[in-house]
């Protein structure tokens, strides 16, 4: 029988504008302030995460030399959890990722908060096409490792299609990621042009 430690892993990344990204730290200060659990939702799986009353917090700014030059802001929680039930996964009722409000403290379902749901369908889904209007129909980045040792990212449609790529392999996982991130960001405001080349 194995006795390690079982580890809960939840990520949710997108990019957000600053409006959006305010209304995310005002509903972790709220839920922080109410001693109530914030709920994360990636479209999948939901992460319910009550915040104990001491925590250690680690902030970390760096700039890196990356083509394009590319800045980065970490804020990272960490606290003893013996029992294991400070974080608590469930399968998400949602069709768009974000933070989506504090539940409750003692109850099972939580309250949602309209104004909390960040992400709008076209940022995951890359458009607004009648077709992919379902929860299960989002796309994706990859970051994975090629045959030749480099990184590389794809941009993955919600039917499995491979819709786009880095074109070029990075030297590192978080080089690949940070590609990707900053494709996502130049996403929402780039426009489609004809060329007659």
């Amino acid at each position: 029988m194995d006795d390690s430690p079982t580890e809960i892993e939840f990520e949710l990344e997108r990019a957000y504008d600053r409006e959006e990204l305010a209304a995310v730290f005002r509903e972790f200060a709220a839920a922080l302030a109410d001693d109530r659990p914030l709920k994360i939702d990636d479209g999948d799986r939901t992460a319910a995460v009550s915040i104990p009353e001491r925590v250690v917090a680690e902030f970390e700014a760096e700039c890196e030399d990356d083509e394009p030059p590319v800045a980065e802001l970490e804020l990272e929680l960490e606290w003893d959890d013996p029992d294991g039930s400070t974080i608590r996964l469930g399968d998400s009722e949602r069709e768009t990722p974000g933070v989506v409000g504090a539940e409750p403290a003692g109850e099972g379902e939580p309250e949602t908060d309209p104004a909390a749901a960040t992400m709008p369908p076209e940022a995951v889904s890359g458009g607004s096409d009648a077709d992919d209007s379902s929860s299960d129909r989002t796309s994706r980045f990859e970051v994975y490792e090629d045959r030749g040792g480099q990184w590389r990212w794809r941009l993955v449609h919600w039917n499995g299609n491979i819709v786009a790529d880095s074109g070029e392999g990075y030297s590192s996982r978080s080089n690949a990621k940070r590609a990707a991130r900053s494709v996502m960001r130049s996403a929402p405001t780039a426009s489609v042009e004809d060329r007659e080349d």
